[in-house]
């Protein structure tokens, strides 16, 4: 063998020692990383399930249709109304779950029968994002399947009273075998059906494309209520509302 041969051979050699040392080490970080990623993983799922055990009885409350409600929708109040009112709203939201129990019934009581104000609940699931979870959206799914049975505000109301007052989330408290025990204290809902519904992940999109919606409003926080296209975020008193509305419908008047 020539000298300049020997000396090609050695480097083709050295290479390919190289490349077997590389791919070794590659091979070697790979199985690192997912190991540590499966271990965080079962590390995570091990505390989910502590948490999840921990979480109080479901609860069921009593909660009549609003006056003028729309039928298996999601809003009262006549559709050319002349005060509109679009709330958005995070089921794990602390300050949404201090509004929808301690504020919205007044609210309901003191506009619904006047037929002056239309009122939707929308989505904007964001604080699932901290986990890569799902249970806002798939408490806002809840609600929707509800809506299927003309149970949405029932099953809305059910929510909001079985909302963590600790803070805490993402931690199984809306995972869809709770939700359908959510469901079961409704009275007249059927389960069966209600269970299909969320397990197809049926109105997904739906929720989904309401919370694009609200970000492409610049809506960043929940609730944020937008009243005839003026965004007033933070929980509302009725007395506030008043205001809110004296503010945007000048000419629409309302018993004290």
């Amino acid at each position: 063998m020539s000298k300049r041969k020997e000396l090609e051979a050695r480097r083709r050699e050295q290479q390919r020692k190289q490349n077997i040392q590389i791919a070794v080490t590659i091979a070697v970080i790979a199985v690192v990383v997912i190991g540590g990623a499966l271990i965080l993983s079962a590390i995570a799922n091990q505390e989910q399930q502590r948490l999840a055990s921990t979480l109080p009885p479901v609860k069921a409350v009593s909660k009549e249709t609003p006056p003028n409600a729309e039928p298996f929708g999601t809003a009262w109040g006549p559709p050319d109304a002349p005060i509109k009112v679009e709330e958005y709203l995070d089921y794990q939201c602390p300050a949404c779950g201090v509004y929808g129990r301690d504020f919205e019934p007044a609210v309901i009581a003191a506009f619904a029968p006047t037929g002056k104000v239309r009122y939707e609940i929308k989505f904007l699931p964001f604080i699932e994002d901290r986990v890569n979870g799902r249970e806002s959206r798939d408490a806002a799914q809840a609600a929707l399947c509800a809506a299927e049975q003309d149970k949405f505000w029932q099953m809305h109301a059910t929510i909001l009273a079985n909302q963590l007052i600790t803070g805490r989330e993402n931690v199984g408290n809306y995972s869809k075998a709770r939700l359908k025990e959510m469901a079961a204290t409704i009275q007249g809902l059927d389960v069966a059906a209600f269970g299909a519904c969320l397990d197809a992940n049926k109105y997904e999109q739906r929720v989904l494309e309401s919370r694009r919606e609200a970000e492409a409003r610049r809506i960043n926080q929940t609730p944020t209520f937008i009243v005839n296209g003026q965004p007033f975020p933070g929980v509302q008193s009725v007395a506030e509302f008043r205001q809110i509305f004296a503010q945007v419908a000048p000419n629409v008047t309302f018993d004290q």
